[in-house]
């Protein structure tokens, strides 16, 4: 018996499946999406499957060419400059105010996360990704600015896709360094500091992927 029974619930599984596996990095920018395949995968008609396409290609994340079939969308340059350019706005903000307003038990769990980043598998690029995520998220969540959270909660399907051209450097020690250095500031209860951090990170991180992006396209 398929895995998904009723009509709507095929439909919201394969689509919840195909969006958390390119958001989560396991379908990478440019990959292709075959529709035979994923039904089989879930045990479903190709239809909901064909829908879910449809309906991520609508979000974005998704490229979908009469003949050529789905692939996960690959941002342009400028796209990514400017989703790095404005999340390195909504970070350094967030963490200015993370700095005043955050919980002990809040610049606790970063800490957590932080470790948890360093000591995963160092092939296990997927997983690095994800908490790296966490980590950003919950620091904005620490600023205890609802308006920011949600904008900033906006951005993540772009940033995932532009993510993805740079798998595997969350566990690099200049991503380590970058990242101790706004804990640092968080517990140091110095706003300045800590947005100024958050920015050079984001932007150090813009930087890498623009050129990833540049070199992967030939632009």
């Amino acid at each position: 018996m398929p895995p998904f029974e009723r009509p709507h619930s095929v439909r919201e599984a394969a689509y919840a499946h195909l969006r958390e596996a390119i958001l989560g990095g396991l379908l990478p920018p440019g990959a292709r999406i075959l529709e035979a395949g994923l039904a089989q995968e879930l045990g479903v008609s190709r239809t909901p499957v064909r829908e879910a396409l449809q309906r991520l290609a609508q979000e974005g994340l998704v490229e979908l060419s009469p003949g050529r079939g789905a692939r996960v969308r690959v941002l342009s340059l400028e796209e990514v400059r400017e989703v790095y350019d404005l999340r390195a706005l909504l970070e350094g903000e967030a963490a200015a105010l993370a700095a005043q307003r955050a919980r002990p038990t809040e610049l606790e769990a970063l800490g957590r996360l932080l470790l948890a980043l360093e000591t995963l598998p160092p092939q296990d690029h997927t997983r690095q990704m994800q908490v790296d995520f966490a980590f950003h998220t919950a620091l904005v969540e620490a600023a205890h600015h609802k308006t920011l959270a949600r904008v900033y909660a906006g951005l993540r399907s772009s940033l995932a896709l532009a993510r993805g051209f740079q798998p595997t450097l969350s566990q690099h020690p200049e991503t380590r360094r970058q990242h101790r250095a706004i804990l640092a500031a968080l517990k140091d209860r110095d706003p300045e500091r800590a947005a100024q951090a958050a920015r050079l990170h984001i932007f150090h991180f813009r930087n890498l992927i623009v050129q990833s992006l540049a070199e992967a396209t030939g632009v």
